[in-house]
């Protein structure tokens, strides 16, 4: 039978008061925005013009965003001689954004899927403990250590307490007496929880996921002298995903943002021909073009729909750039060909697809 218990733990927060200064900035009314956007930039010396003809479009916008998130774009435009630039400028740097941010969750959250169901199937797969298979992530002996072990079966109480309005939870509180498979609590899990699942493995099993998932796959399989090289790096390329992933949930921008988390490897092979071309080093890692390689490599498991939606989503990043003055690849860290880097496939499967792709498939000459 489930069993509820709480445990009395501090709780850290930021002790809020009023600034009895008076040094917090005023809010800006439109006037007030104009006025600011209008003021050359200590970043690139931008200077931002709101036409008259476009006031009333400029308020609506600003009704619908916040102008203090909105004000970043405006230190993301590019440096040039004439810094004065329309209001449309920094939209369309935002549209840009957007657009990223949008795809990048979509991906993202196909990878948090394959993780899951990838884990849940490897881990049934080959767990030959004492418990009933779909009861293995009660079985310490699956994690590293007891801690480990101990940590994550509280982490999966939590969060099955949180989903208990979920229905397959409530279902098997219900009828199964509150015994509930892996199948169904890791569907539950963030992919953060998830991931660190994963990093609490005993190394046999977290091995066991990274060969039933990448090695056993067409793209992979035959790079046989590369196996303990993808093993130690697959991680990495999933935490990048979550990375992403939870960037993107919560509308955080992505355009021309410094990573400053731990960055993901280089797929080796990858790397030779970027440094071969002298386009980057290996501790290159921390743009979003490291970061979407990473995606690529866990999509490279992925079924071809999904692979040919990714090309897609290149081909319109690639049609974007190549059509505007505004914005600008090394804000993301592409080099020159990226596309050749990140599409998965050069012959995409729709024909009208692969006559777009294949002005964007440009190889440089090695």
């Amino acid at each position: 039978m489930v069993e509820t218990r709480t445990e009395e733990k501090p709780y850290p927060y930021y002790c809020l008061e009023p600034d009895m200064n008076k040094n917090m900035k005023q809010f800006l009314n439109f006037e007030k925005i104009k006025e600011e956007l209008g003021k050359p930039s200590i970043y690139n010396n931008a200077i931002v013009k709101i036409k008259n003809e476009d006031e009333q479009e400029v308020k609506n916008f600003l009704v619908n965003h916040n102008y203090y998130s909105f004000s970043i774009y405006k230190k993301q435009l590019p440096i040039r001689e004439n810094s004065i630039f329309d209001f449309k400028d920094c939209l369309e740097i935002y549209e840009f954004d957007s657009i990223l941010r949008n795809n990048l969750q979509k991906f993202t959250g196909d990878i948090e899927n394959l993780v899951k169901a990838s884990l849940i199937n490897s881990l049934c797969s080959h767990y030959e403990g004492e418990l009933q298979v779909g009861e293995c992530y009660l079985d310490f002996s699956i994690y590293s250590n007891s801690e480990n072990a101990q940590e994550m079966i509280k982490t999966f109480g939590k969060r099955t307490y949180s989903s208990a309005q979920s229905l397959p939870i409530k279902h098997h509180i219900k009828n199964k007496e509150g015994y509930l498979p892996l199948w169904v609590i890791v569907p539950e899990l963030t992919f953060g929880e998830t991931t660190h699942f994963i990093s609490l493995l005993h190394e046999e099993y977290r091995k066991k996921w990274i060969h039933d998932l990448f090695l056993t796959k067409e793209y992979y399989a035959k790079e046989v002298a590369l196996y303990p090289h993808i093993i130690s790096s697959a991680t990495s390329w999933i935490r990048a995903g979550w990375f992403i992933r939870n960037r993107s949930a919560h509308y955080g921008r992505i355009y021309g943002l410094p990573f400053q988390i731990v960055p993901p490897t280089f797929y080796a092979p990858t790397i030779r021909k970027l440094k071969a071309l002298k386009l980057k080093k290996k501790d290159d890692n921390k743009d979003l073009f490291a970061f979407m390689l990473s995606i690529k490599q866990v999509l490279l498991c992925h079924d071809s729909i999904v692979q040919h939606e990714w090309d897609i989503f290149i081909d319109e990043i690639h049609s974007k750039l190549e059509g505007s003055e505004i914005l600008s690849p090394d804000k993301m860290g592409f080099p020159d060909n990226y596309c050749r880097f990140l599409l998965i496939n050069e012959k995409p499967i729709n024909e009208k697809q692969s006559i777009k792709l294949q002005a964007c498939f440009t190889w440089k000459n090695d």
